[in-house]
C-alpha cells in the first residue's frame, strides 16, 4: 500500500519545459555557449545544470567564478517565462485523489524554494503537500545536487516504509533517487529529459500522463 508520493518539481508537475530551455539559452548567449532546440535539449539537459552549460560551449571556470551572476540571470529569465505556466495534464485530478485518500504527497526538487513555494500558492496547490524540498541557495543546482540526501535523511523519520513509497520525476535524477533509496520509481515522459534517456534509466514505471499513476498505486495496494 503507497502512503507517500514524491513528486519532481519541474517538467513534472509543471509545464515549464520550454520556460527553463529558454531561460538556460540566455545563459548559454551570455556566456559564449550554443543555444539549443527542445530535442537537442532532452538529449544534453543534466544536473548539476554547470555539466550542461559545458558540454554546450561554456567554460567551465568562468561558470565557477561566476556561479552566482549565473543562478541569478537564469532564474530572473525563468520566473518571468514560468509565470504563467500551467500544471501538467492530470496533476489536479491526481493530487486531488491523493489528498482524498489520505496519501501524503511531498515535493523534492533542485529548484528554488521560493520560486516553487510562489507558484503553489499561484496555481492553489499548497495545501496538497506537506512537506517541499528544494534549494534555498540559487546557485546550488549548478554545482551540484542534495536530492538524494535530503530524501534519504526525511524517510529515515518517516512512517511510510520503503515498501510504501513512490518516487516520480520526469529525469534519471529520480530514478536514481528511487533505487538508492529503495522505493518505487516512475518517469514521466515530454518534460525536460529524452524517453530514451528515461527508458535507459529502467524506471519501474515509465508514463505519459499524471493520471496513469492512479492506476500505478491502486495496483500496489
Amino acid at each position: 500500500m503507497i502512503k507517500l508520493v514524491v513528486f519532481d518539481w519541474n517538467g513534472t508537475l509543471i509545464a515549464d519545459t520550454h520556460a527553463c530551455m529558454d531561460a538556460d539559452n540566455s545563459v548559454l548567449k551570455v556566456y559564449g555557449g550554443r543555444p539549443v532546440n527542445l530535442q537537442e535539449y532532452r538529449k544534453t539537459i543534466v544536473i548539476p545544470a554547470i555539466e550542461f552549460f559545458v558540454k554546450n560551449g561554456v567554460d567551465r571556470t568562468r561558470l565557477i567564478r561566476d556561479a552566482k551572476e549565473v543562478s541569478k540571470s537564469f532564474h530572473t529569465f525563468y520566473e518571468s517565462r514560468a509565470a504563467k505556466v500551467r500544471t501538467r495534464n492530470g496533476a489536479r485530478k491526481l493530487l486531488a485523489w491523493l489528498f482524498k485518500n489520505k496519501i501524503e504527497t511531498m515535493i523534492l526538487s533542485n529548484h528554488s524554494a521560493i520560486g516553487i513555494e510562489k507558484q503553489l500558492g499561484r496555481l492553489g496547490l499548497r495545501k496538497y503537500f506537506s512537506h517541499v524540498f528544494a534549494n534555498s541557495n540559487l546557485a546550488t543546482a549548478l554545482q551540484g545536487q542534495n536530492k538524494r540526501e535530503k530524501l534519504t535523511a526525511f524517510l529515515r523519520g518517516n512512517s511510510a516504509s520503503s515498501a510504501e513509497t513512490i518516487i516520480i520525476g520526469d529525469s534519471p535524477e529520480e530514478v536514481e533517487i528511487g533505487k538508492y533509496t529503495g522505493i518505487k520509481t516512475v518517469a514521466i515522459k515530454n518534460g525536460y529529459y529524452s524517453t530514451q534517456r528515461l527508458k535507459e534509466s529502467n524506471p519501474d514505471y515509465l508514463i505519459g500522463n499524471l493520471n496513469q499513476l492512479i492506476g500505478i498505486i491502486e495496483k500496489l495496494r
